[in-house]
C-alpha cells in the first residue's frame, strides 16, 4: 500500500485592510491610529479632511515653475524620483543625496530656516502645526497630537510640502526610519512598533499619482527583488501579493502604516503636479500622546 505525502498549506495571502470615509465619519474611527499600530488596519482614507477649495488654491499657487520658493530636491540624483520639498533641506528620511539621512542638528537647523516658507504657502488663518494636530487628533483615541521638541527646546517640523511633476514617482518602499541618526531622540520617546505616514493632497495630477499599498511587510519572506538585490521587483510583487490603490483629491488625507506595508506613488502624467503636505506620526512609549513630524 502506497504512502501519500501531505502537502504543506499554501501561505496565507495578506490582504490590505483599509477604510475610506468622509471627515464627518471620523468619530467611527476615533482610535484609528492605534488600529494602524495594532495591525488591524493598513490605511485610512479621509475625504474632505481639510477645506478643498483652500487647499486647491494653495496647490495651484505652489505648482508654479517660476516661483522663487526654496524647494529642496534631495533625490535629484535619481531623476524619476526627483521630489521637491518645501519646509526643510534635511528630510526625516533617507534620500539619494543622503542615504543614511542627515544629523539631528542639521534637521533641526533646516526646520527652523525653511519652516516659514512652508507656512507662508497658506494665509494666516491656516497654521499647519495647529491644523494637523486638530485633524490627526480626531483619530488619536482622545490623545493629544503634538509636534516633538528636541532636548534643547527646538521644534521639529510639523509637515513638509511635496511636489511631484510630470514623469516623477515615488518608488516602492517601507518607511521604518528609526535607525537614522536624526531619530536619536525620537526613538527614545516613541513606540517603534511601526511608523505611520500622514499625507494631505492640495492638488491631484491630471493622471497618475495614485497611492498603492501592498500586503507586504518586513516579515514577509522572499519578497521578489531585481537582480541587483537591492530594488524590489514591482511586477513580481503585484503578481504575487494583494494590493490596493487610492485616488485622492484636494483636501483629502490618508494615513498608512508605512513602516509596515510596502507602498509607492504612481508616476505623474500631465502638466499639473501632485502637490501634497504631510509627514510621519507615532504613539509615544506610554501611548498617551501622538507625536507628528516631517
Amino acid at each position: 500500500m502506497g504512502t501519500t505525502m501531505e502537502q504543506a498549506p499554501a501561505p496565507v495571502r495578506r490582504t490590505v485592510r483599509s477604510v475610506d470615509i468622509d471627515i464627518a465619519q471620523a468619530e467611527d474611527f476615533a482610535n484609528g491610529i492605534e488600529e494602524l499600530y495594532e495591525d488591524r488596519l493598513d490605511a485610512i482614507i479621509v475625504r474632505n479632511a481639510f477645506n478643498p477649495e483652500m487647499f486647491a488654491e494653495a496647490g495651484r499657487e505652489l505648482d508654479q515653475d517660476g516661483s522663487d520658493r526654496p524647494w529642496a530636491r534631495p533625490n535629484e540624483k535619481m531623476p524619476v524620483e526627483d521630489v521637491q520639498l518645501l519646509g526643510t533641506d534635511t528630510p526625516a528620511t533617507p534620500t539619494y543625496a543622503a542615504p543614511r539621512g542627515g544629523s539631528l542638528e542639521a534637521y533641526l537647523a533646516g526646520a527652523a530656516k525653511f519652516r516659514p516658507a512652508m507656512e507662508q504657502a497658506f494665509d494666516k488663518t491656516f497654521v499647519p502645526g495647529e491644523q494637523f494636530a486638530r485633524v490627526l487628533g480626531l483619530f488619536a483615541g482622545g490623545r493629544p497630537a503634538e509636534v516633538p521638541v528636541s532636548s534643547d527646546g527646538r521644534s521639529y517640523l510639523p509637515a513638509t510640502l511635496r511636489r511631484l511633476v510630470d514623469g516623477k514617482q515615488i518608488g516602492i518602499h517601507h518607511d521604518y526610519h528609526y535607525q537614522l541618526s536624526l531619530y536619536e531622540e525620537l526613538r527614545e520617546q516613541v513606540d517603534t512598533t511601526t511608523l505611520v505616514s500622514f499625507v494631505a493632497t492640495l492638488q491631484a495630477p491630471d493622471a497618475g499619482g495614485e497611492l498603492f499599498v501592498y500586503g507586504v511587510t518586513p516579515t514577509t519572506p522572499d519578497v521578489p527583488k531585481l537582480p541587483n538585490g537591492f530594488q524590489y521587483d514591482l511586477e513580481a510583487i503585484e503578481a504575487r501579493y494583494d494590493y490596493a490603490s487610492f485616488k485622492v483629491g484636494a483636501g483629502d488625507l490618508f494615513l498608512i502604516a508605512s513602516g509596515r506595508c510596502l507602498h509607492r506613488v504612481a508616476k505623474i502624467e500631465g502638466p499639473h503636479a501632485r502637490v501634497t503636505m504631510g509627514g510621519f506620526l507615532a504613539l509615544d512609549k506610554g501611548r498617551k500622546r501622538v507625536l507628528f513630524w516631517s
